[in-house]
C-alpha cells in the first residue's frame, strides 16, 4: 500500500466531488437538474477507467502508442463529415463521446515515445519537424470541428513534452515564433519589434543556416497574411477576442459570458451566497453554468474562500504530479507524466482566466469540475496513469 499516492487520488476524488455538487447547484430547480446524476455515473466509470491506467503497464501504451494516435486522427476525420454542422462529439447511439478528449493522451503517448526512441536526435531539424507534423494534424482537425481551444491544448502539451525530453529553449522558441507572430501581427509596430527581437536572436545564437533562413521567411509569411488567417477565423472566434480587449462592445451579445462571469464572482465576496443561493445561476443569467463558466458559480455560492480551496486542491494536485515526474526513471514515464501534468495545467490556468476575464473566452472544461462524461473520465484516466508511474517511478 505505501506504493500508492493517497494524496494524488484522494485530492482527485475531492475536486470530481465538489464538481457533481457544483453541477448541481448550477441546474436546481431546472429541468437539467439529472446532470449530476449523469456527472456521478460519469464519476464511477471514471474511477473504474483509473483503476485499469493503473494496471496496463507503461510498455503496452509504449508499444501501442502509434495505433492510439492514428485512430484518435482517423476519428476526428470521420468527424467532419457528420451530417449537418460539424459537431464535437461522435455519436454511436449506445453512446456518445468527445474525440478530442482522448486525442490528447494519444499525442502524449506518440510524442513521449517518439522523443525516446529518438534521444540522440533532440534538438535536429528533423525530429522537431515531425514532432510539430504530430501535432498540427490533430489540431487542425480539431479546430475544424470548430474548438479552438482544445487545438491550444495540444501545442502546449507538444512544448511541455519536448522541454522536458531535453530540447533546447532556443529551439522551442524557434518552434514558437510563427505562433507568437501571429500574436504580434495584429498591430504592425507590435510584429516589427517582435521580428527585430527574433533576428537579433538568431544572429546571437548562430543555428544553422537553414535553420535561420527558414524561420526568418515563415516568420515573415505569417506576418504578412495574419490578416487572411483573422478572416478565416469564424466570426464567433473573432468577436471572443474582441470582446476580450474591449468587453463593452457588446454586452448583450459575445461579451455577456464575460460580463456576467464578473458578476457572478464579484458578488459573492468572501463567503459567498450560500449554497444554492447564487442569483446570476439561480435566474440563468450565467451561460454555459456547469460547464465553461462553472468556476463562476462556485464563486457566487462560496465566494473567494471556496475558489481557494478548490484552487488550493488543482495545486497540491500538480505538486504531486510534477513530484512524480521529477522521481521517475522512465524516460516514456516521465514524459507521459509531464503531458498530464500539462493538460492539467493549462485547462485549469485557461478555465479560471477565462472565468475572470484575463483571457479569451475559449470553450475549455474546468478539469474534474465541469460537466461533461468524457472529460472527467480522461482525466481521472490521466491519474490512473500517474499513479501507474508512481508505483514504478525507480524502475528503468
Amino acid at each position: 500500500m505505501r506504493h500508492f499516492d493517497f494524496t494524488l487520488i484522494l485530492t482527485t476524488l475531492a475536486l470530481a466531488v465538489i464538481g457533481i455538487i457544483i453541477v448541481y447547484s448550477a441546474t436546481y430547480p431546472s429541468s437539467q437538474l439529472q446532470l449530476y446524476q449523469k456527472q456521478s455515473m460519469f464519476l464511477v466509470v471514471g474511477v473504474i477507467a483509473m483503476a485499469a491506467a493503473m494496471l496496463i503497464p507503461l510498455k503496452i501504451h509504449y508499444l501501442l502508442s502509434y495505433y492510439y494516435y492514428g485512430i484518435a486522427c482517423l476519428v476526428l476525420f470521420i468527424l467532419l463529415f457528420q451530417p449537418g454542422d460539424v459537431d464535437r462529439w461522435l455519436n454511436l447511439g449506445f453512446i456518445k463521446f468527445q474525440p478530442s478528449e482522448i486525442a490528447k493522451l494519444a499525442l502524449i503517448f506518440i510524442l513521449a515515445r517518439f522523443a525516446v526512441d529518438r534521444k540522440k536526435d533532440l534538438n535536429s531539424v528533423k525530429f522537431l519537424a515531425v514532432c510539430v507534423a504530430l501535432t498540427v494534424f490533430p489540431f487542425i482537425l480539431v479546430v475544424k470541428q470548430p474548438d479552438l481551444g482544445t487545438g491550444l491544448v495540444f501545442v502546449v502539451i507538444t512544448f511541455f513534452v519536448l522541454f522536458v525530453a531535453g530540447v533546447k529553449p532556443l529551439y522551442l522558441f524557434i518552434v514558437a515564433s510563427p505562433i507568437l507572430s501571429l500574436l504580434f501581427a495584429f498591430h504592425w509596430i507590435a510584429w516589427a519589434v517582435y521580428f527585430g527581437i527574433l533576428v537579433a536572436v538568431l544572429l546571437l545564437s548562430k543555428p544553422q543556416i537553414r535553420v535561420t533562413v527558414i524561420t526568418t521567411v515563415i516568420n515573415l509569411l505569417v506576418g504578412i497574411f495574419t490578416p487572411v488567417i483573422w478572416n478565416r477565423l469564424h466570426e464567433y472566434q473573432q468577436e471572443r477576442i474582441l470582446v476580450f480587449l474591449d468587453p463593452g462592445r457588446d454586452p448583450f451579445g459575445a461579451g455577456y459570458q464575460l460580463i456576467q462571469s464578473k458578476i457572478a464572482l464579484g458578488s459573492g465576496g468572501l463567503f459567498g451566497k450560500g449554497f444554492l443561493s447564487g442569483t446570476q445561476t439561480k435566474f440563468a443569467f450565467l451561460p454555459a453554468k456547469a460547464t465553461d463558466f462553472i468556476f463562476a458559480t462556485l464563486g457566487e455560492q462560496f465566494g473567494l474562500l471556496g475558489e481557494l480551496l478548490v484552487l488550493s486542491l488543482f495545486l497540491l494536485l500538480l505538486y504531486r504530479i510534477t513530484k512524480i515526474t521529477i522521481e521517475c526513471r522512465n524516460p516514456f514515464g516521465k514524459l507521459v507524466c509531464t503531458g498530464v501534468m500539462a493538460i492539467i495545467f493549462t485547462q485549469t490556468f485557461v478555465n479560471v482566466g477565462v472565468t475572470a476575464g484575463i483571457m479569451p473566452v475559449t470553450g475549455l472544461p474546468l478539469p474534474f469540475i465541469s460537466y461533461g462524461g468524457t472529460s472527467l473520465v480522461v482525466f481521472i484516466s490521466m491519474i490512473g496513469l500517474a499513479l501507474n508511474i508512481f508505483y514504478h517511478r525507480l524502475e528503468y
